[in-house]
């Protein structure tokens, strides 16, 4: 993450604590959302085992027990079939860290992240804690919306297909990646997906995030605070992916820019988008 998203993501945190503030006052804070906030606090706790785990198994364990929470506290068909899309994807998500934590190639990045981890500063994990906490808290907030409507509606519908197709998608980006770098680890991938399309993963991801946007805003129909609430939290890890896409194909760039075959690659693919 650059020091661009970083204040971004700061900014994002205040508008977040200020809507958490406001709907406090306003009494539209419910038992509900006091359950979601300490469940996305409680998944946040993993920062201190070691500061990487908040922003993969922390994001993941917050969608699958919110998601599962929200869907027993106020179940409709709405909210299940929107919840379930969520825990389905949190659960693809856990897996798949579990899965890559544990393979050979990618032992030499734990080590480093361990070594990271020890010289982070025990605050600075603290201030990750809360700010993660409300990311994740408003991430999912949409679920509680629309579970407070008990409204079917065509949105909700296409918000819905979009997070299932946007997690297919990234689950096959990140296992044909995975793959290949188990074959061929110092080089880059131009299998499957890959061979039109470098980031067809962080793509996945903005397809889930645009899915999330839509369904929630099938259940609001008045109040910017209400739109704000379903939208800010998605719209942030939109822009960092577009930032993290960015920042792969630069490091591509360096690694592999004088390599002939990386430049006719590049000129024959699309970064988040693949070229046809």
């Amino acid at each position: 993450m650059d020091k661009h998203i970083r204040k971004i993501f700061s900014v994002f945190v205040l508008g977040m604590i200020a809507l958490f503030i406001m709907r406090i006052y306003s009494g539209e804070w419910s038992v509900v959302n006091w359950g979601m906030l300490v469940l996305s606090a409680l998944s946040c706790l993993l920062v201190f085992q070691c500061f990487v785990y908040i922003f993969n198994f922390s994001y993941a364990l917050a969608c699958i027990l919110i998601g599962i929470f929200i869907a027993v506290m106020l179940p409709s068909i709405s909210s299940v079939l929107f919840a379930g899309a969520i825990v389905i994807y949190g659960l693809r998500l856990f897996l798949f860290t579990w899965g890559r934590y544990h393979t050979e190639s990618y032992q030499p990045r734990v080590e480093n992240v361990r070594k990271e981890d020890a010289k982070l500063p025990f605050p600075i994990k603290i201030v990750l804690w809360v700010q993660c906490t409300f990311l994740y808290l408003f991430h999912l907030f949409a679920i509680y919306m629309v579970a407070s409507t008990v409204v079917l509606n065509g949105l909700l519908v296409v918000g819905i297909f979009l997070i299932l197709l946007g997690t297919f998608i990234e689950a096959l980006g990140d296992a044909q990646k995975q793959e290949g770098k188990q074959r061929t680890p110092d080089t880059f991938i131009t299998s499957g997906m890959f061979a039109r399309w470098r980031h067809p993963n962080y793509m996945g991801e903005i397809i889930v995030q645009i899915g999330i946007i839509i369904a929630g805003i099938s259940a609001v129909s008045v109040g910017w605070a209400n739109y704000a609430a379903v939208i800010i939290a998605p719209l942030y890890i939109i822009l960092l992916m577009i930032s993290e896409s960015g920042r792969a194909d630069k490091y591509q760039l360096l690694r592999y820019g004088g390599d002939q075959a990386y430049k006719t690659y590049v000129a024959n693919s699309g970064s988040l988008l693949p070229r046809l």
